[in-house]
């Protein structure tokens, strides 16, 4: 019985180089393997080692640097479990 889901992701151009690179790299090891298996293996390997509230941490604060909610702060998930917290912006009048 195959459980496995499929989902698209899609990554930023310097990732994609990143996994592209890899994958040259593992070809002239002799195993050829396409950069999107490289990209699924890669995940379920880090998701084997994750809980659903580390990667919400880690989501949530990768949102707040992107928005600058943590601009010059180091975000080091492996100190706590404590999930940021994310508040609406005021409405303007």
């Amino acid at each position: 019985m195959n459980n496995n889901k499929s989902i698209t992701v899609n990554l930023d151009e310097d990732t994609f180089a990143t996994f592209k690179e890899a994958s040259e790299i593992v070809e002239k090891a002799g195993i050829r393997v396409p950069t999107n298996q490289l990209v699924q293996t890669m995940l379920n390997a880090e998701m084997q080692r994750l809980s659903a509230r580390k990667v919400a941490q880690r989501f949530l604060k990768s949102i707040i640097e992107q928005i600058g909610g943590l601009r010059g702060a180091v975000l080091d998930d492996e100190d706590d479990d404590k999930l940021p917290v994310l508040r609406p912006a005021a409405a303007k009048a």
